[in-house]
């Protein structure tokens, strides 16, 4: 499986969805359930599950507690237009 999430946070649509798959992609290389990842990131198994579907309404507290579990962290850059 490919990651659409570089080390470094970076990915290439910037999308609620690739940011889902990328959460979902390393709560696997690190053999987590979903129920796992809820708890070392003090969040429910229904947030994990709506973020990795991409559910674009997510929260960004409880989204940056999970990407910190993982090792995955968010990087702002200006778009080039």
């Amino acid at each position: 499986m490919n990651n659409p999430f570089t080390r470094s946070g970076q990915n290439s649509s910037g999308t609620p969805l690739s940011i889902g798959a990328a959460v979902r992609h390393a709560r696997r290389s690190h053999g987590l359930t979903q129920t796992q990842l809820a708890g070392l990131a003090g969040t429910g198994l229904r947030f994990i599950s709506e973020l990795e579907r991409g559910k674009p309404s997510v929260a960004l507290d409880r989204t940056l507690a999970v990407l910190a579990v993982l090792g995955l962290r968010v990087q702002v850059s200006a778009a080039n237009p």
